[in-house]
């Protein structure tokens, strides 16, 4: 196989993962957004909500394998990918898990956060200044285009954009993924139909999966991005559709 051959199979990839990575999300979101419809349940309104930030940053990634990355699908990638995305998910989850009088301060914290870095997130990737030379390629750009500390020259959006990045992945990570062990662990120990700890499960993997890549771009690991991001949100898929199987009253997601 020579050098050219190669590219091309490369490109190839790089753009079905993304493509896959958007149409999955986009199913998914339709599914959750539909039973919000019937059933009015707010943590299913976050749910979908989030799915639909992750096709659209799925599609960016898509638009930026294809003709090559510019200014603009830089700035909404890093914005409902990298920002938004997983403290959206982790609402969902809030919403959930934190019901009745007794959590209502922690379910209004969390949803002042989620509002707080959304609000940040959009003024930051307003009014950064991003570094060109980074976002050259069809590749996925480095994470110094829009900040890391060997670079100079950044704006004060750039640093924003990348401590609401930073604080909201964390926090979103732990709420998600944490929610959903405690369900998993909740509906074991209660007997509970056992689609009901598997969802679970599968949904505490997608959302470590997604975190881990994430955090290896981060560390300036891009080999496995596109399809880290595919099989996480697979997975988390493959966890609401188990869970979904079980038709008993009270049904606990997370």
């Amino acid at each position: 196989m020579n050098s050219k051959t190669l590219r091309l199979r490369i490109l190839g990839l790089m753009f079905v993962l993304p493509a896959l990575t958007t149409l999955i999300s986009l199913g998914f979101a339709a599914q959750v957004l539909n039973q919000y419809r019937t059933r009015g349940k707010p943590h299913q309104l976050a749910w979908g909500l989030a799915l639909m930030i992750y096709a659209i940053a799925a599609f960016a990634e898509v638009i930026g394998s294809i003709s090559g990355w510019n200014d603009i699908e830089f700035r909404v990638y890093y914005l409902f990918g990298g920002i938004l995305l997983v403290p959206w998910l982790a609402l969902g989850t809030a919403l959930l898990l934190l019901r009745g009088p007794e959590v209502g301060r922690a379910r209004a914290g969390y949803i002042g956060f989620v509002s707080v870095i959304t609000v940040v997130g959009l003024v930051a990737i307003a009014t950064a200044g991003l570094h060109g030379g980074f976002i050259n390629s069809t590749r996925i750009p480095d994470n110094c285009a829009m900040y890391c500390p060997r670079e100079h020259g950044y704006a004060f959006g750039n640093i924003l954009a990348f401590l609401a990045a930073a604080v909201g992945n964390i926090a979103g990570t732990v709420v998600l993924a944490g929610g959903a062990g405690y369900s998993a662990y909740k509906t074991w120990r209660a007997g509970m139909h056992r689609n009901l700890t598997i969802g679970n499960i599968l949904i505490l993997a997608g959302a470590l999966i997604v975190a881990a890549i994430a955090s290896l771009t981060r560390l300036g690991y891009y080999e496995l991005f596109y399809a880290g991001q595919a099989a996480g949100v697979a997975v988390i898929f493959a966890g609401f559709l188990v869970i979904a199987s079980v038709t008993k009253p009270r049904t606990q997601l997370a």
